[in-house]
């Protein structure tokens, strides 16, 4: 019973957002704007909708209902409560459930926190119920989370073992929040181009959903991030993985779109290339979606394999993003009386970093596409790795640090170069010595370190200079403009520090691997181990094998380390489980292999991979900060924007 009231859910919610979208053809034929202004209660109606649909696949995976297919394949009787819970969107059906109800619950906030832009948001919220329709049209007709099965087996199939992890609690919902929330300022966009007005006005209003989900996304691929580095055993954050990269593109574009509408909102440039950013993010975030659910790549990230799936998605593609790009073509934006933006300004600096930014983007799209052209032609089957990014993103990624920090310390429009020269000066000496020390250094991986160590200290310069700046100016700046300011600055110090930890991670990363022998040390570089017991035990739905070990650096201990195997009978996959002694400065971690049991009689024989990675923490504690900062000015925006109402 509980299934088919989510699946009722979701038929009315789709006939709603039906008539949601034809709310923006009919309105001008009866009662323009009294029609129009029925988008609002109608995407509250379907947020609530929404809700109830997933709230009856949340309940069918916690009861264990395996009459419900998608409750069958992805779950299991014995396994925890949580893991239950969180294999409803660890799977395609669920996800893209998650999916339409995180954009209701867009359309609910949209609905609820009224601007001045009346008009401009109904029309935004009828675009939006378009995008619904479509969305809950592929889930009914190919992606059915609520299909019965008949007669019920007794037990299901299991979650994928990768996925039966704490990470999966907060990874794709925060990915899905940043990826959703995009779709809303491409409703904006459309609805700016059917006005013929995209103004500062416009940037203000669709400012705080811009931050919220350009800081879910940041936060999203964190947590990511954070669950491969613990839970494939390999010791690294980032794989350059088709699946992950697909993560990057509407971050990039975001992140593009994020400053060029600051521009907008403080000096009126650039409308035209905002509109086209909000398409472009938005289609990136579809991109995404059609390459991780149409087959063509083969990934542990990769959700379904169906091509009519990908059909599907592939068609909606092309109706969204080609109708936006058509209207953006033939309804052209009023003339902005703006002058052109100088490129010494922070204007400029924008425009520049916005180029480099779109350029990276593509530069990843190609890396992610190339294969599968290539294989189509027949050509042998190639793969785009690490050694490919080294030589294209890296570069492109390094001068947007040195803009980052000269951006803020400039005014908005022209600057002299004299100016400029003068706030440098102090600086100069410093990047002269630099230089010169990394000619000096023979080792080309100290020289990449000291390379690395610059720019981020450049970047940490540029922030402190504008920390200092706007502490000047905090007095005379209104509360929340200061905490939005405040909040960039922490922003582009995260980066800073990510991009330290980047060098740190890369450059001065040691790796031990060996066989260990119970009763003997083995040493590892400066590190001394010391197999101290092997158990085997069973778990709920998993048979887990420990090893504890105690792990020394000279004469001191440092810690105990527990890492562990475990056998998913289910699904007969195995996983590793590593574990992690974690400072300020370094992460240390100890995974163990996959090794044959010992003839009896024998000392437990383990195969043991050691990682000593400085900076690993600097990465994680960027990108929260990264998120917070977003978070903050979102809250800052919607807050302002309470106070003037009341006022």
């Amino acid at each position: 019973m509980i299934a088919e009231l989510g699946q009722l859910c979701l038929c009315t919610a789709f006939m709603l957002a039906c008539l949601q979208a034809s709310t923006l053809l009919l309105h001008r034929l009866w009662r323009p704007h009294a029609l129009l202004a029925w988008a609002r209660p109608m995407a509250v109606c379907y947020a609530m909708l929404l809700t109830g649909a997933f709230a009856a696949l949340l309940v069918s995976y916690a009861q264990s209902d395996f009459s419900v297919m998608n409750v069958l394949l992805n779950s299991h009787r014995d396994k925890p409560l949580l893991y239950k819970i969180v294999g409803t969107w660890g799977n395609h059906e669920g996800s893209m459930l998650l999916w339409a109800w995180i954009i209701g619950a867009y359309g609910f906030a949209l609905a609820f926190l009224r601007t001045s832009e009346r008009a401009l948001t109904h029309r935004a919220l009828a675009v939006m119920g378009g995008l619904n329709a479509g969305l809950l049209a592929f889930i009914l007709l190919t992606s059915n989370p609520f299909l019965r099965v008949w007669p019920m087996p007794a037990e299901g199939e299991d979650l994928n073992p990768l996925l039966q992890d704490i990470g999966l609690a907060f990874h794709p919902p925060t990915l899905y929040v940043g990826y959703v929330g995009f779709a809303v300022v491409f409703c904006f966009a459309i609805a700016g181009l059917m006005e013929r007005r995209i103004d500062r006005n416009w940037a203000r209003t669709v400012h705080p959903y811009i931050m919220l989900p350009w800081s879910a996304l940041t936060l999203g691929i964190g947590a990511g991030s954070w669950w491969a580095y613990r839970e494939l055993g390999w010791g690294g954050w980032w794989f350059w993985d088709p699946v992950e990269n697909v993560s990057l593109l509407p971050w990039l574009t975001g992140t593009a779109l994020l400053h060029a509408n600051m521009v907008l909102a403080r000096r009126g440039q650039l409308a035209g290339w905002v509109v086209l950013l909000a398409i472009l993010t938005f289609s990136m975030a579809l991109i995404g979606t059609f390459i991780v659910r149409s087959g063509l790549i083969t990934s542990v990230h990769a959700f379904a394999s169906d091509p009519a799936r990908g059909v599907f998605i592939l068609g909606y593609i092309a109706l969204t993003t080609g109708g936006a790009l058509a209207l953006y073509a033939f309804r052209p934006l009023a003339q902005q009386p703006s002058s052109p933006p100088a490129l010494a300004s922070r204007t400029g600096l924008i425009l520049l970093g916005n180029m480099l930014l779109v350029a990276s983007a593509a530069t990843v799209l190609l890396a992610i596409l190339y294969p599968v052209f290539s294989q189509l032609l027949g050509a042998p089957e190639v793969s785009v790795g690490a050694p490919y990014f080294n030589r294209t993103f890296l570069p492109m990624s390094a001068p947007l640090l040195v803009l980052a920090a000269l951006a803020p310390l400039l005014p908005w429009d022209r600057f002299s170069v004299a100016q400029l020269r003068a706030r440098l000066r102090l600086l100069a000496p410093s990047l002269g010595a630099a230089a010169l020390v990394t000619l000096a250094v023979a080792d080309a991986q100290w020289a990449l370190m000291l390379v690395g160590a610059a720019f981020s200290a450049w970047l940490f310069w540029g922030t402190a200079a504008a920390l200092q700046r706007a502490m000047r100016a905090r007095a005379s700046q209104h509360g929340w403009a200061w905490r939005r300011q405040l909040a960039g600055i922490v922003a582009h110090a995260a980066l800073a520090l990510f991009a330290a930890g980047i060098a740190a991670t890369s450059l001065l990363k040691e790796t031990y691997e060996a066989p260990l022998i119970a009763g003997q040390d083995l040493q590892l570089g400066a590190f001394t181990l010391q197999l101290v017991k092997a158990t085997r035990t069973t778990e709920a739905n998993y048979e887990v094998r420990r090893a504890t070990f105690r792990l020394r650096e000279g004469n001191r201990t440092l810690t105990e380390l527990t890492p562990e195997l475990r056998y998913y009978p289910v699904r007969r996959m195995q996983t590793t489980e590593a574990a992690l002694h974690s400072t300020p400065w370094r992460d240390l971690y100890l995974a163990i292999g996959d090794a044959p049991g010992s003839p009896e009689g024998d000392a437990p024989r383990l195969g043991v991979r050691l990682y000593v990675t400085p900076g690993q923490q600097w990465l994680w504690i960027a990108f929260i900060l990264a998120a917070i900062s977003g978070a903050v000015v979102t809250l800052a925006a919607f807050a302002q924007r309470l106070t003037e109402r009341h006022a």
